[in-house]
């Protein structure tokens, strides 16, 4: 999958590093910084733009990302469950200390539950032969 050359710090005083969009679990825009930054298991990194920006053309590069709100996209093919009340996609099974959790509005919610129960297969219908 594609890399993605993305800042190390917010100030950019470490300069830069390829990232691998497979490895991005979610984008948040930061309005303190007024970038975005990009969430991987190990570390954050940042780029200027907007969210809505990034969503297109992290998709446009093999992504699979989803507007969740208006500050967030979610990385549908890392998210591993979902809760509700707040809604949050979450990237880990089960529940750890530290866990990564992307915040949702209540359409992102809905419209991240159907992309991921369209991700999952349908049994097929058997046929009987005879009846």
């Amino acid at each position: 999958m594609e890399h993605i050359t993305l800042l190390v710090d917010h100030k950019g005083k470490n300069g830069v590093t390829p990232v691998k969009i497979a490895d991005i679990l979610y984008l948040s825009y930061i309005k303190a910084y007024r970038k975005v930054a990009f969430y991987t298991a190990d570390a954050t990194y940042y780029f200027m733009g907007s969210k809505e920006h990034w969503t297109e053309v992290l998709n446009n590069s093999g992504g699979n990302f989803l507007d969740v709100d208006r500050h967030n996209s979610v990385n549908v093919s890392k998210v591993k469950r979902t809760e509700t009340m707040p809604y949050y996609a979450c990237f880990e099974k089960f529940r750890t200390v530290k866990e990564l959790k992307c915040s949702m509005s209540a359409r992102g919610y809905n419209d991240l539950v159907k992309r991921l129960s369209s991700r999952i297969e349908q049994p097929k219908k058997v046929v009987p032969i005879f009846q």
